[in-house]
């Protein structure tokens, strides 16, 4: 018995450490949940019980059935399977999850393969460089080809893997700790160098938290000022990085490249009138697919230039904020549980900072992408509420 709860244990670990590269082996994950399932009740005796006992997992589940539910009811729900069917990778990946009592090794995994992940991605940038001479991606489609994944969601997994850092920091001894340091260092400068916005923002906020918390006013000052210094200077003297990150240039004001260069400055503007539309239903939403309908109508009337309005609905652009899509899909019911699961986790974790910290950055990266859109996001999303739901583990690489 105990042998298969050695496997199984670190069958989940593998899961975990597939999921930053599951765009491009999508039939691994699922092949592991299946095996998994079949070794669940050898190693979990009572897994219903032990599911019921569970309040947050309870919650996110309520949260998938409302959502098929309401798509039943309003007679969306074979358009609506496209998300639906992701969303239940989440049940499976919680149930899954209950034979797991502590996170050390789980963090250490996702650690390992985000690392796994930003080395290739390092050699693909630099072969891209050699062969093109220059590095200038700040307006370039190809970087996602570059890296092991999109942008924002490399930015996504680097962040976490960060969060994931910082609460196993004290946990290991001064050896290991200089490799964590030099790790996260590594996933900081990839950041920076890939211009994701979203992730430079909330690593920084990571950081500091994790300062303020751990050190006394002065040293926590002395160290603020010195990362915003290394910053500023990051800006001056990297042209790409500023382009990207602010926008900048000459001709025009910064809130005149916001409107031309940023889709989520006319996505969001689409969304929000339509949430006060009286064809909206506030209570349950109008459906996914239905969404993504009136996205598509309002980009027409919205954007002058034919060929920005082709690029808009030729990419199927959603509402790249987990809130609204949620608002307008699913309706204030729908929100209102989603959350309640994150002031849930919120709640559970509130005198742990590293918990917290690992919470944020979901809650900052749902304000620019519809993770449950993409079936990573939910692998992701999965992922953290398993982490924020086990126990801290005071295990120690030494051992």
């Amino acid at each position: 018995m105990k042998l298969f709860n050695k496997i199984y244990h670190y069958l989940f670990y593998a899961l975990v450490f597939t999921i930053p590269f599951e765009d491009d082996i999508r039939a691994v994950p699922n092949i592991l949940i299946g095996v998994l399932f079949a070794l669940l009740l050898f190693v979990e005796k009572k897994p219903i019980r032990k599911l019921l006992a569970n309040k947050l997992y309870l919650i996110a589940i309520v949260f998938v059935l409302f959502i098929a539910l309401s798509s039943l009811i309003i007679g969306t729900i074979s358009e609506d399977m496209f998300v639906i069917k992701k969303l239940f990778i989440l049940i499976a990946v919680l149930v899954l999850s209950l034979p797991l009592k502590k996170d050390f090794k789980l963090l250490l995994f996702f650690i390992a393969s985000v690392t796994l992940g930003n080395l290739i991605s390092v050699f693909n940038l630099v072969n891209f460089t050699l062969e093109a001479g220059s590095f200038e991606i700040a307006s370039g489609q190809h970087i996602n080809d570059l890296l092991i994944i999109e942008r924002l969601y490399f930015g996504f997994i680097n962040s976490i893997s960060i969060a994931f850092s910082l609460k196993i920091w004290s946990k290991v001894s001064k050896k290991y700790k200089i490799i964590i340091a030099l790790n996260m260092f590594l996933s900081v400068c990839l950041l920076f160098l890939v211009v994701s916005r979203m992730a430079i923002i909330t690593v920084l906020l990571l950081i500091m938290i994790k300062i303020f918390y751990e050190t006394n006013f002065k040293k926590s000052l002395i160290t603020i000022v010195l990362i915003l210094g290394t910053i500023t200077a990051f800006f001056l003297f990297n042209d790409n990085l500023a382009k990207r990150f602010l926008y900048v240039d000459k001709k025009n004001d910064f809130f005149h490249k916001i409107r031309e260069w940023e889709p989520r400055y006319v996505i969001w503007n689409c969304g929000l009138s339509h949430v006060g539309n009286s064809e909206h239903n506030l209570l349950v939403g109008d459906g996914f697919y239905e969404t993504q309908g009136s996205l598509n109508d309002c980009y027409i009337n919205a954007i002058s230039k034919k060929n920005r309005v082709s690029y808009f609905l030729e990419t199927r652009f959603n509402t790249h904020n987990q809130y609204l899509d949620l608002l307008l899909s699913k309706g204030i019911i729908g929100l209102v549980v989603f959350l309640l699961l994150i002031y849930g986790l919120m709640w559970y974790n509130k005198k742990e900072v590293n918990q917290l910290n690992i919470l944020l950055v979901l809650v900052l990266f749902a304000l620019v992408e519809n993770l449950f859109h993409r079936q990573i996001g939910v692998y992701l999303f999965a992922i953290i509420l398993t982490v924020l739901t086990l126990k801290s583990e005071d295990n120690l690489l030494d051992e």
